[in-house]
């Protein structure tokens, strides 16, 4: 199968229309390692699906949690970086709480940081489209 560049995507995509991709970098990416590269792929869709204001479908949302929290390498910052990206643009607050809750064993300060900067999303994690909370 070949990779696909999700970068050349619309940005203004529906919501129905990324899921196709979502399933098919699942499919490209799953049992691969989990490099930059990968994950950098997942961002550029999960960017565009910030854009339709709509959560992504549940079983798909269920899938990239699990592989974004096996992803999780907590001594790279550009790893973490683009996973909390991922994590923020797409609600996957089961994600979210998972890297909050092992935040006491990170030992590298940059990625430390930026969890602890992170954690300011938390509230409006499972409904980022809540004009009430800003």
């Amino acid at each position: 199968m070949s990779y696909s560049n999700y970068k050349s995507l619309s940005n203004s995509l529906e919501s129905e229309a990324l899921e196709p991709y979502f399933r098919e970098f699942l499919s490209i990416y799953r049992d691969k390692p989990k490099t930059k590269k990968a994950l950098s792929e997942l961002y550029e869709l999960a960017y565009r699906q910030w854009d339709t204001y709509e959560a992504l479908n549940e079983e798909v949302a269920q899938a990239l949690s699990e592989y974004l929290i096996s992803a999780i390498n907590f001594n790279s910052y550009e790893i973490m970086d683009t996973i909390i990206s991922i994590v923020e643009n797409l609600s996957l607050k089961r994600v979210f709480d998972y890297i909050l809750q092992q935040k006491r064993v990170v030992k590298n300060k940059s990625v430390l940081t930026l969890i602890e900067e992170a954690e300011e999303y938390g509230s409006r994690i499972e409904d980022p489209f809540d004009v009430d909370d800003f």
